[in-house]
Protein backbone atom coordinates (compact mmCIF):
# COMPACT_ATOMS: atom_id res chain seq x y z
CA UNK A 1 0.00 0.00 0.00
CA UNK A 2 3.03 1.85 0.71
CA UNK A 3 4.09 1.44 -2.60
CA UNK A 4 1.31 2.76 -4.21
CA UNK A 5 1.06 5.52 -2.21
CA UNK A 6 4.44 6.34 -3.36
CA UNK A 7 3.35 6.01 -6.87
CA UNK A 8 0.57 7.78 -6.95
CA UNK A 9 2.26 10.81 -5.32
CA UNK A 10 4.98 10.69 -7.59
CA UNK A 11 2.51 10.58 -10.56
CA UNK A 12 0.79 13.64 -9.38
CA UNK A 13 4.27 15.70 -9.70
CA UNK A 14 5.30 14.11 -12.81
CA UNK A 15 1.79 15.67 -14.40
CA UNK A 16 1.86 18.93 -12.26
CA UNK A 17 5.62 19.12 -14.20
CA UNK A 18 4.25 17.48 -17.76
CA UNK A 19 1.78 20.50 -17.28
CA UNK A 20 4.44 22.99 -17.13
CA UNK A 21 6.53 21.08 -19.65
CA UNK A 22 3.75 21.00 -21.74
CA UNK A 23 2.94 24.99 -21.95
CA UNK A 24 6.84 25.56 -23.77
CA UNK A 25 6.15 23.68 -26.22
CA UNK A 26 3.54 23.99 -28.84
CA UNK A 27 3.69 19.85 -29.56
CA UNK A 28 0.43 17.92 -27.76
CA UNK A 29 1.46 14.72 -26.01
CA UNK A 30 1.22 11.73 -28.55
CA UNK A 31 -0.09 9.02 -27.07
CA UNK A 32 -0.78 5.25 -29.17
CA UNK A 33 -2.78 2.84 -28.40
CA UNK A 34 -1.18 -0.74 -27.46
CA UNK A 35 -2.01 -2.77 -30.32
CA UNK A 36 0.69 -1.00 -32.39
CA UNK A 37 3.15 -1.79 -29.85
CA UNK A 38 4.61 -4.84 -28.25
CA UNK A 39 2.31 -6.63 -26.12
CA UNK A 40 4.81 -8.90 -24.36
CA UNK A 41 8.57 -8.51 -23.51
CA UNK A 42 10.95 -10.91 -22.42
CA UNK A 43 12.75 -9.25 -19.47
CA UNK A 44 14.77 -12.24 -18.83
CA UNK A 45 15.81 -12.11 -22.80
CA UNK A 46 16.68 -8.48 -22.48
CA UNK A 47 19.06 -9.70 -19.18
CA UNK A 48 16.87 -7.88 -16.97
CA UNK A 49 15.59 -9.52 -13.54
CA UNK A 50 11.40 -9.96 -13.35
CA UNK A 51 10.44 -6.92 -12.09
CA UNK A 52 8.47 -4.22 -13.04
CA UNK A 53 10.90 -2.11 -15.42
CA UNK A 54 11.19 0.91 -18.10
CA UNK A 55 11.93 0.35 -21.62
CA UNK A 56 12.85 2.75 -23.80
CA UNK A 57 14.03 2.68 -27.56
CA UNK A 58 15.98 5.44 -28.66
CA UNK A 59 18.22 7.36 -31.10
CA UNK A 60 21.19 9.14 -30.05
CA UNK A 61 20.26 12.63 -32.25
CA UNK A 62 16.89 12.35 -31.30
CA UNK A 63 15.82 15.09 -28.91
CA UNK A 64 12.13 14.06 -28.23
CA UNK A 65 14.48 10.52 -26.64
CA UNK A 66 16.22 12.37 -24.04
CA UNK A 67 12.83 14.60 -22.74
CA UNK A 68 11.57 11.14 -22.85
CA UNK A 69 14.63 9.60 -20.97
CA UNK A 70 14.07 12.64 -18.53
CA UNK A 71 10.61 11.54 -17.99
CA UNK A 72 11.56 8.43 -17.14
CA UNK A 73 14.87 8.94 -15.14
CA UNK A 74 13.78 11.56 -13.35
CA UNK A 75 11.40 11.74 -10.25
CA UNK A 76 7.91 10.00 -12.16
CA UNK A 77 9.70 6.87 -13.07
CA UNK A 78 9.22 6.23 -9.70
CA UNK A 79 13.11 4.52 -9.86
CA UNK A 80 12.11 1.69 -11.89
CA UNK A 81 14.63 -0.03 -13.59
CA UNK A 82 15.48 1.70 -16.98
CA UNK A 83 16.31 -0.53 -20.28
CA UNK A 84 17.77 1.87 -23.05
CA UNK A 85 18.12 0.79 -26.32
CA UNK A 86 19.88 3.48 -28.51
CA UNK A 87 19.33 2.48 -32.78
CA UNK A 88 22.84 2.62 -32.85
CA UNK A 89 24.08 0.08 -30.63
CA UNK A 90 21.18 -2.17 -30.33
CA UNK A 91 19.80 -2.18 -34.07
CA UNK A 92 18.88 -5.62 -33.45
CA UNK A 93 16.78 -5.38 -30.55
CA UNK A 94 15.17 -2.91 -32.37
CA UNK A 95 14.17 -4.81 -35.20
CA UNK A 96 13.30 -7.99 -32.85
CA UNK A 97 9.91 -5.80 -31.52
CA UNK A 98 9.17 -3.62 -34.52
CA UNK A 99 10.71 -0.52 -33.77
CA UNK A 100 10.43 1.77 -36.15
CA UNK A 101 9.56 5.15 -33.94
CA UNK A 102 11.95 6.66 -31.33
CA UNK A 103 11.47 7.76 -29.07
CA UNK A 104 9.42 4.62 -28.39
CA UNK A 105 8.36 4.04 -24.22
CA UNK A 106 6.85 1.00 -22.61
CA UNK A 107 5.99 0.30 -19.08
CA UNK A 108 6.52 -3.29 -18.66
CA UNK A 109 5.18 -5.48 -15.90
CA UNK A 110 7.00 -8.05 -13.97
CA UNK A 111 5.30 -10.99 -15.97
CA UNK A 112 6.31 -8.97 -19.03
CA UNK A 113 3.10 -7.94 -20.33
CA UNK A 114 3.56 -4.31 -21.34
CA UNK A 115 1.25 -2.06 -19.47
CA UNK A 116 1.16 0.69 -21.55
CA UNK A 117 3.46 2.32 -23.95
CA UNK A 118 3.69 5.61 -26.57
CA UNK A 119 5.13 6.81 -29.61
CA UNK A 120 6.87 10.40 -29.22
CA UNK A 121 5.80 11.88 -25.89
CA UNK A 122 5.04 10.20 -23.11
CA UNK A 123 1.48 11.02 -21.44
CA UNK A 124 2.01 11.81 -18.41
CA UNK A 125 -1.32 10.85 -16.97
CA UNK A 126 -1.55 7.65 -18.23
CA UNK A 127 2.20 7.32 -17.12
CA UNK A 128 1.41 8.16 -13.77
CA UNK A 129 -1.59 5.36 -13.58
CA UNK A 130 0.66 3.04 -15.45
CA UNK A 131 3.49 3.10 -13.07
CA UNK A 132 0.94 2.95 -9.98
CA UNK A 133 -0.73 -0.58 -11.86
CA UNK A 134 3.04 -2.20 -11.76
CA UNK A 135 3.77 -0.79 -8.97
CA UNK A 136 0.18 -2.13 -7.07
CA UNK A 137 0.77 -5.72 -9.20
CA UNK A 138 4.23 -6.41 -8.05
CA UNK A 139 3.73 -6.24 -4.59
CA UNK A 140 0.33 -8.21 -4.30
Amino acid sequence: MTRLLIAAGLGLAAVLIGMLLSRSGPTPPISVRRNQLPTRVSLTELGADSVPTLVIFTESSCQSCREAEGVIRGPAGAELPVLEYEYGESAEVHKKFAIDTVPTTLVVGADGTVVAGWLGRIDLGEFASALAQVVQSDSD
